[in-house]
């Protein structure tokens, strides 16, 4: 299934914050910046498919605990 435009952008927010996170030396930003980007994910993380998203930004999402609200919610 094709992204939206909207979906896109989301995604792209979503990937760029999780990539400059771990690069971010102020600890007042960096604590920012993971709060935008937990919001992000609880907002639209649901509606997204985790297999379009990088490397780098699924390695931070999964230490950030974020990783398995990314995509449909699996059933245990």
């Amino acid at each position: 299934m094709a992204e939206t435009q909207e979906q896109w952008y989301n995604r792209q927010a979503i990937e760029q914050l999780a990539q400059h996170i771990p690069f971010e030396r102020d600890t007042a930003s960096k604590s920012e910046q993971i709060e935008m980007l937990r919001g992000l994910v609880i907002r639209h993380g649901r509606s997204m498919e985790p297999e379009m998203f990088g490397f780098e930004a699924r390695n931070e999402l999964v230490r950030l605990g974020l990783w398995d609200r990314i995509g449909p919610e699996q059933e245990a």
